[in-house]
């Protein structure tokens, strides 16, 4: 099937890396699971604002709207991102510099991660250690932790579901993209004004709150292999720590 062109960078880029799952990397612009580091997964909602003083997002142009929410997440230095699309879903609380939570990858294995600074540990489950060792040499092992500076090949994979760029460099839309507005509808129990990007019969929508601060709360995608995701928690300390036990020392090739 002939792939649409969508001229926003990282939704772009989302539909090259559906096909390769495999590397392990993320797709870039976008989890249910549990936190590895702090217990079960954080239960804020952007329904749990209480603030419900109308900020006029729906008056601004599609275009601003995207911006407003993008840069309103990446004020908020962290928030909670649940991402599923087909063959993988994640649930991770991040900053900048810091991420906890979980990635499954379907029949790929899993694995759960936590960054903190320039320290990467992840552990991967049976699966994911086997898909490793056969796809790309890399031995470790299952059900362990493994640590690694963020540049490592192996952690910098992993790492980059962690989508740290939203806050150090938030996306925006091309000049030439053509967007429309929707009318303000209810999302997860709050108030967001909707976003449309669509080419070739498929589309992308994004929701940015009409109430509170403009916080980009929701992506849904007409593909099963674009992610859908749902931001909550914005603020939400990430209190990122290291794990317990022992640890390996991730391979650098």
């Amino acid at each position: 099937m002939q792939m649409p062109v969508l001229s926003v960078r990282r939704t772009a880029a989302a539909l090259a890396c559906a096909a390769t799952l495999i590397s392990l990397t993320a797709c870039k612009g976008g989890t249910d699971a549990k936190d590895p580091a702090s217990g079960p997964a954080p239960s804020h909602s952007a329904a749990a604002n209480p603030v419900t003083v109308p900020n006029g997002a729906e008056k601004l142009s599609a275009a601003e709207i995207y911006a407003k929410g993008r840069e309103t997440n990446a004020a908020a230095g962290s928030f909670r991102e649940q991402m599923t699309r087909q063959g993988a879903k994640s649930d991770l609380l991040l900053s900048a510099t810091e991420c906890v939570g979980t990635v499954e990858l379907s029949a790929k294995g899993s694995f759960e991660i936590i960054r903190k600074g320039n320290d990467v540990w992840a552990k991967p489950d049976a699966k994911l250690a086997e898909q490793l060792r056969n796809g790309t040499g890399f031995t470790i092992s299952a059900g362990q932790w493994v640590h690694g500076a963020p540049d490592n090949p192996l952690m910098k994979s992993l790492d980059s579901w962690c989508h740290h760029e939203q806050f150090t460099d938030p996306d925006t839309l091309d000049a030439g993209t053509k967007v429309t507005k929707g009318k303000p509808t209810m999302v997860n129990g709050q108030q967001a004004v909707p976003v449309i990007l669509a080419s070739n019969g498929e589309s992308v929508t994004w929701y940015t709150a009409t109430t509170g601060k403009p916080y980009f709360v929701k992506q849904d995608s007409t593909r099963a292999d674009m992610p859908d995701v749902v931001y909550s928690a914005f603020g939400k300390p990430v209190n990122a720590q290291a794990p317990s036990g022992q640890i390996e020392e991730a391979p650098t090739k």
